[in-house]
Formats: C-alpha cells, sequence, structure tokens
C-alpha cells in the first residue's frame, strides 16, 4: 500500500487528509534534527484544528503544538499528533497601546509590524526564531525582560476543542514558563492581547538595532542550534558553569558545544538526536560533579 493509500486509510475524511502531512521534522527544526513523524499536521482553518484535536482526544494521541520549533529537539515523535499552526488565518487588531494578535506570528515579523505603528516594547525578543504563542507559553526573556509584562490575556483551545480565555490574574509566569491557575498550559494558544507602549520608530530601530548586535557577538549563528540549551540556576548562568568545566568545544559526531557560548549546541553536518542528548548528560554530569548544581533543561525534548 501506497503512502498516500496508507494516510488516507487512517484519515477518513477530506479534512484531516489535506492537513495531513509526511515532511521530515528536520524541515522543522532550528538545529536540523529529526526524522519523518508519524502523524504531522499543518491545519488551515480553526474548524480543521478543532477536528484533528477531536479525533485525537477520541483516539487517544498525545498533542504537541509546534510553532517556530527554535526550542524542541526531536527524537521518536511515536504516535504523538504534531500539529503546526505555520498556515492558521493571522489577524492584528490594534486600539491605542491595546494590540490582540494571533500567536502564530513570527516575532521578527510582528515587532516589525508593531514598529511601523510606533508602538514598542518587544525589541528585546528581536532575533528569537520563535512565534508569539511559544514566546508565551516559555515566558520568553532577555535582557532584563519578560514578556510576561505586556501580556493582559491569552486565548486557549484546550485538548479537548473547546475554546477559553484566561486573564493575566489566572496566569503565573515564572522563569522560561507560564502556567494556568498552577497547571501547566494544556493545548494551543490562538490569541494574545498585549499591553504595550507608545516609541517612535527611530528609538524601536535602535533598540532592535542594539539587540540584535549584542546576540550577534555573543551567539552562534553560524551552525543550526535550539538556543539556549539549559536554563540558569540562580545567581549563575549555565553557560559560564559549562564553560568552567572545561567543556567548550567538547563533541559527540557532528554535535558540538559552542565554542563561542557553552549553553549552545551547535549542529555542525549530520548531528543526530542522541549526539545532542549525550552532550546534555555529559554537561549534567561534569557542572555537578564541580559546583553540585543540577542543570535544567530550557528546550524541549520530545522522545
Amino acid at each position: 500500500m501506497k503512502k498516500k493509500e496508507k494516510m488516507e486509510k487512517v484519515f477518513d475524511t477530506k479534512t484531516l487528509t489535506s492537513n495531513f502531512s509526511t515532511s521530515c521534522l528536520k524541515e522543522y527544526s532550528n538545529i536540523k534534527i529529526g526524522e519523518e513523524a508519524k502523524y504531522l499536521f499543518i491545519p488551515h482553518t480553526f474548524s480543521d484544528l478543532n477536528k484533528i484535536i477531536k479525533k485525537a482526544k477520541k483516539e487517544n494521541h498525545e498533542i504537541l503544538p509546534l510553532g517556530g520549533c527554535s526550542n524542541i529537539l526531536f527524537g521518536n515523535t511515536r504516535n504523538r499528533f504534531l500539529i503546526h499552526d505555520q498556515k492558521l488565518p493571522k489577524s492584528l487588531r490594534i486600539n491605542r497601546n491595546k494590540v490582540v494578535v494571533s500567536a502564530n506570528y513570527y516575532l521578527n515579523e510582528f515587532v516589525q509590524i508593531l514598529q511601523e505603528h510606533e508602538l514598542g516594547g518587544l525589541e528585546f525578543l528581536y532575533g528569537i526564531p520563535a512565534h508569539l504563542g511559544g514566546a508565551v507559553f516559555m515566558n520568553a526573556g532577555a535582557f532584563g525582560h519578560n514578556i510576561s509584562e505586556f501580556v493582559n490575556w491569552i486565548e486557549v483551545m484546550d485538548k479537548s476543542g473547546n475554546i477559553k480565555i484566561f486573564e493575566k490574574d489566572n496566569l503565573k509566569f515564572d522563569y522560561r514558563k507560564t502556567s494556568i491557575n498552577g497547571s501547566s498550559i494544556n493545548g494551543f494558544i490562538l490569541t494574545v492581547e498585549l499591553d504595550l507602549k507608545s516609541k517612535s520608530k527611530m528609538e524601536i530601530d535602535s533598540d532592535l538595532k542594539k539587540y540584535l548586535s549584542k546576540r550577534k557577538e555573543r551567539h552562534p549563528y553560524n551552525y543550526p542550534s535550539l538556543g539556549s540549551i539549559f536554563k540558569n540556576p540562580e545567581g549563575k548562568t549555565a553557560g559560564k558553569l559549562i564553560e568552567e568545566c572545561g567543556l567548550k568545544g567538547r563533541n559527540f559526531g557532528d554535535a558540538e558545544i559552542s565554542r563561542k557560548h557553552a549553553n549552545f549546541i551547535v549542529n555542525k553536518g549530520n548531528a543526530t538526536f542522541q549526539n545532542v542528548i549525550d552532550l546534555i548528560k555529559l554537561c549534567r554530569e561534569k557542572v555537578y560533579e564541580k559546583f553540585q548544581i543540577k542543570l535544567e533543561t530550557e528546550i524541549r525534548v520530545i522522545n
């Protein structure tokens, strides 16, 4: 039986078949690691998304929302329903300093749109290759700021297909984590309302150049990576701890701890999932041996 025939046998509605993709996850991964997913969907409408989610629930498939895939390390995704939001409709409404926006905007694109409307505050996110929804999910931050400073509410489609709005009072923002009433966000962030600042295009442009320059100075952009691998322990930086263990440049296969920033693992060619996992284990072991500090991953490992 051909691949297309298998797909149509499993997904017996036009909606699900038309939204099913057989693309290799390596194409979506920022670090360019990943095999072909068994179930990868790219819905074009919210109705499609709802149907896919309900089918997953009915058949007991775990759902994994994919955004920019900037911090996801793909291993064996098994029977998970992976759902990418790249083709979902986008909308953006501005009322003075308040912006209601679709979560599937890339951060760079969104920040540039805000600049045209002379709305600032999110310049510190410029250069992060993530979607807005992923940034909210992780409470993305840099240079002393976090996105939580600007979020008013989020709209979520939960894993039963229901749409709910959660005000800021229901949201808890921690270091690289956002939760709802004490629990992890269990579904897709569809829409976000942000409260921003009036700021001239020239001021915004100056800040964008400043932050991007700092990123290029500190981070390795010459090879694919997932950004920071570990969260910074309180009062410390993970990169400095790893560097002090003498691990810069250490490699397994084509995966290497960056010589420029030790909290980055780069793919210098054909690195595998296991290569990266082995480096993560090595960093944890050596940092704990030397400093008695347990490093916690910032990336999401799917296996």
